[in-house]
Formats: C-alpha cells, sequence, structure tokens
C-alpha cells in the first residue's frame, strides 16, 4: 500500500462521512424535536436529487439555484410527511414503533414511485465546479467534494447558532423538552414539531444535492443513505444532531480503511460490526453524556 493510496482513501472517507453525518444529522433533528424515528430522511434527500437534476438538465438552471430548488423541495418533504402521515398517526396514539413504520412505509413508497417516474437507470448531476480535481499529496480530491465538505460544515455551524441563538429554535427545544409546559407560555407545539420536519427534511435536501454529483441518482438511493445516516446517528448518539456529523465521518473513515487493508467487499460488513462494537462498549453514543444533558 502506498501513502497516495492511504490519503485517497481518507479524502474518500471524510467526503462519505460528511454525507452520513448530514443525513444522520436530519435524523436526528426531527428525533430531537419531536421523538420520531424517521426513516424517509434519506428520501428526503432522494427527492432533493431529483428536483436539482430536472432543475439543471430540463430547465437549464444554474447549479447553486438547482441546489437551492432541491434543498426547499426537501424541506417540504418534510413539511407534507408530517402533515399526512405523523400528525394523524400522532392524533391517534400511535408510539413511536409506528411512526417508525409509517415513515418506512413512506420511503418505499417513494423508491416505488421514483422507480415509476424516473426510470431505473442513473441520472449523473453536474457539481460545483464541474468534473474538476485537486492534488493533495499526490491524491486527488474534487472540487465538488471539497464544496460538499465547505457546506457540510456551514451546515453545522449554521444549526447549532439556530437552536441557540433564535427564538424559533429555542421554541422547538422548549416544545420537545416540555410539551405541556411550553404550550402554557404560548407555544404552538403542533407547530414546533411541524417546523422541526421542515428543518430536517431541507437538511436532507442539502444532503441529496451535494451528494447526487457523486453517486449519480437512482432509485434505491433514499434507503441506502437512510441506513448509513441512522448508523451515523445512533454512533454519535441518537437526539443529538452534532453527535451524528461526528459518527457520519467515523463510519466514512472506517469504510475507507476497511476498503485499503480488507476489501471493498467487506467494507459494510465491517461498518456494521464497527457499529455493534460501539453500541456494545458505548449503548448511548459517542456523545451519550452531552446528548442527555441538551446537546
Amino acid at each position: 500500500m502506498t501513502t497516495t493510496l492511504l490519503i485517497q482513501s481518507l479524502l474518500s472517507g471524510v467526503t462519505n462521512g460528511f454525507v452520513y453525518g448530514l443525513i444522520g444529522l436530519g435524523i436526528s433533528v426531527i428525533y430531537r424535536g419531536t421523538r420520531v424515528v424517521n426513516a424517509m430522511q434519506g428520501d428526503f434527500a432522494l427527492v432533493a436529487g431529483i428536483v436539482s437534476y430536472l432543475a439543471i438538465e430540463r430547465l437549464g438552471a444554474p447549479v447553486l439555484v438547482a441546489f437551492l430548488g432541491g434543498t426547499l423541495a426537501g424541506g417540504a418533504v418534510g413539511w407534507a410527511v408530517e402533515l399526512m402521515f405523523v400528525r394523524p398517526t400522532k392524533r391517534r396514539g400511535g408510539t413511536e414503533d409506528s411512526f417508525l413504520l409509517v415513515t418506512l412505509g413512506g420511503a418505499f413508497a417513494v423508491s416505488a414511485s421514483t422507480l415509476l417516474f424516473f426510470g431505473r437507470d442513473s441520472h449523473p448531476v453536474r457539481g460545483l465546479g464541474g468534473n474538476g480535481s485537486l492534488d493533495v499529496f499526490d491524491a486527488a480530491i474534487r472540487v465538488h467534494a471539497v464544496w460538499l465538505i465547505v457546506f457540510s460544515v456551514l451546515v453545522v455551524v449554521a444549526l447549532r447558532l439556530f437552536y441557540t441563538r433564535t427564538f424559533i429554535g429555542r421554541s422547538i427545544m422548549a416544545a420537545s423538552i416540555d410539551a405541556d409546559g411550553a404550550a402554557t407560555i404560548g407555544i404552538n407545539v403542533p407547530m414546533m414539531r411541524t417546523l422541526t420536519f421542515v428543518l430536517g427534511g431541507a437538511v436532507g435536501g442539502i444532503a441529496g444535492v451535494l451528494v447526487s454529483p457523486l453517486i449519480t441518482i437512482h432509485y434505491e438511493m433514499g434507503l441506502l443513505l437512510t441506513l448509513k445516516g441512522f448508523t451515523a446517528a445512533i454512533i454519535g448518539t441518537l437526539g443529538n444532531p452534532f453527535g451524528a456529523v461526528l459518527g457520519g465521518l467515523m463510519l466514512g473513515l472506517v469504510e475507507a480503511l476497511a476498503i485499503v487493508f480488507v476489501s471493498s467487499g467487506y467494507k459494510d460488513v465491517i461498518a456494521m460490526a464497527f457499529l455493534i462494537l460501539i453500541m456494545i462498549a458505548i449503548p448511548n453514543g459517542i456523545l451519550g453524556r452531552k446528548g442527555r444533558a441538551g446537546g
């Protein structure tokens, strides 16, 4: 193994890790605000990727405009999921298992609809910087991958500021911690839950538009991203959004090293084994204590 190959693998691992982290971030945002385990998070990314692809290829929109449209589409789907699936289930006294099954069914419905209307073929999306790449110690990384990392960091920082510095962010946290108490001081708890899903959908949309130029769009993309994002969220502590990003980076690097030292065919097996070891050693996730204190 050469040093260049190792660096190349680590760069790929960091890139993939931020993607997994963004999906896990959306899962944790929704779980933290509503206590709903959302199995549709990867499908928010899928819808956003499709919208950005159509905007670029069919409408001739600039890449950034198309990416903004995809992000808004992710937020809109999050709003629709809360309105049509989650809210009726909650009115009927649904449990956490009920929400998981409802969103899982929605995920399969989105994948089937994509297969029906968008086809089985994969569709490439134009990325920022086109197909250009940068050299890092003789290893190559696509310009779009660099932008993915930059935007991912900005999303994490912006989300942190949103929760700690804005009235809506603090209201969402208050509604999630004590719904009855929040209602008594005038906070619209149902609205806060809806906004949580919109926020989670938008985060998923950002992940979708950023990852689509790297892996192409296909109808199975949503479920695969949800699995990796959920793994990242569990490793980093479910309910701690910022732990999900750290969990995603760890997962991406473990996969990259597995490819280098073992085989690409075993990367998913090794990644799941890593998850099992984390759960045995640290059942509450790597940031469990901080997550219990409110993140």
